[in-house]
């Protein structure tokens, strides 16, 4: 198998020049016009702020910041909603639209894509938000989608092996499941088996590469936020295969007890991060604001790691992360956007929450009942 490459440049990185929200969330209909540089979005709760970010991270990812069905961001009353960002000076559209009872649909330069996923990479975000403490403190699912999410925007190639091996783990589960009634000849397991070592080795060996790229970022960020503390980060497979020749070996090896289970055991579906902050085990225990910090420390990591791979920073989303931390860590943090950040939107109830760092170089927006007004 050749080695995953991280030293190639996956995409082009585009700066959002416009964006058009129809029937989204409490939004009947907006527009924004973002420059280069910082907005902030300020007003009270409930008013539209995250749904803006949201918005934003849609069409850079084709999914919803909060983990809900797609039909419910559509607006009450509504049939549909459409979410539509301009990049390189209006020469390039995207946009995701949804109709009740109907499937999500990923549009570029208004032509249909075959699959909503191959918007992914074309504008690379890092979001962070209060819903990402799980990773660090909630089960291994929520690593494993920080690390998907990631890859996938950087690496096209990631993105298809993570499609074909999800697919032929499907493919044998439920041949799995079949074979606990009736008889399944080996045969039939095999195909799928050979797919899923080829494309699983591919998974393991681009994660293993970025989490060895970004622990040493994400420590330094974590020891600016969180006043010395340390961190790091480390990939954990559930099993010892290496290669894809091992992992297909293991898979045949554990048939008969994957069928007794009706899942399979082995395998980067079932892989995880290993987090250490101050030199204990962050999941059980860090306290709060130490594992809040280390997501950040993630996220900023990643950015910096994406901004090396692309040659450019990230498009980046910060909702209503500084009324959660402390004043030091929320004056740290405003600081390390000021210095690293690139286009960026936070969302906070008040305006001087940003910081003068940021406040002197931002456009700031007042949101309320899904309407913008430029201040």
């Amino acid at each position: 198998m050749k080695e995953a490459q991280f030293t190639e440049k996956a995409v082009e990185t585009l700066r959002l020049t416009g964006l058009i929200l129809e029937g989204f969330r409490n939004y009947r209909h907006a527009a924004l016009e973002p420059n280069a540089g910082f907005h902030v979005l300020a007003g009270p709760n409930a008013q539209g702020k995250t749904s803006l970010l949201e918005a934003i991270y849609l069409i850079s990812t084709t999914r919803l910041l909060r983990g809900m069905r797609d039909a419910e961001a559509i607006r009450e009353g509504e049939d549909r909603f459409r979410v539509e960002g301009s990049v390189a000076q209006g020469r390039t559209s995207l946009a995701v639209t949804l109709e009740r009872g109907g499937r999500k649909r990923a549009l570029l330069n208004g032509v249909g894509l075959p699959r909503a996923a191959d918007l992914i990479g074309r504008l690379p975000s890092v979001c962070i938000t209060a819903l990402d403490l799980p990773m660090v403190s909630g089960e291994p699912g929520e690593r494993r989608m920080f690390l998907d999410l990631e890859l996938s925007q950087v690496y096209p190639a990631y993105l298809r092996a993570l499609s074909l091996y999800k697919r032929a783990l499907e493919q044998r589960n439920a041949l799995l499941k079949q074979a606990q009634d009736r008889f399944v000849p080996d045969e039939s397991f095999s195909a799928w088996e050979a797919q899923m070592a080829t494309y699983g080795a591919s998974l393991r060996d681009y994660r293993r590469r970025f989490v060895e790229e970004l622990s040493p970022l994400a420590a330094e960020a974590q020891a600016e936020l969180g006043e010395g503390e340390s961190l790091k980060i480390t990939y954990v497979s559930r099993d010892e295969a290496l290669t894809a020749a091992e992992y297909e070996a293991a898979l045949v090896q554990n048939r008969r007890q994957d069928i007794a289970r009706g899942t399979t055991t082995a395998g980067p579906h079932r892989d995880d991060l290993s987090l250490t902050i101050a030199g204990r085990d962050g999941r059980l225990y860090g306290s709060q604001g130490q594992q809040r910090s280390a997501v950040i420390a993630m996220k900023l990591g990643t950015l910096e790691l994406m901004r090396d791979k692309l040659g450019e920073p990230p498009i980046l989303l910060l909702d209503d992360m500084l009324s959660d931390l402390d004043a030091g860590r929320r004056a740290r943090l405003c600081q390390w956007v000021a210095r690293h950040a690139g286009q960026a939107f936070l969302t906070c109830t008040e305006a001087t929450a940003a910081g003068d760092e940021i406040l002197d170089r931002a456009t700031v927006y007042r949101v309320q009942n899904g309407t913008l007004e430029a201040l």
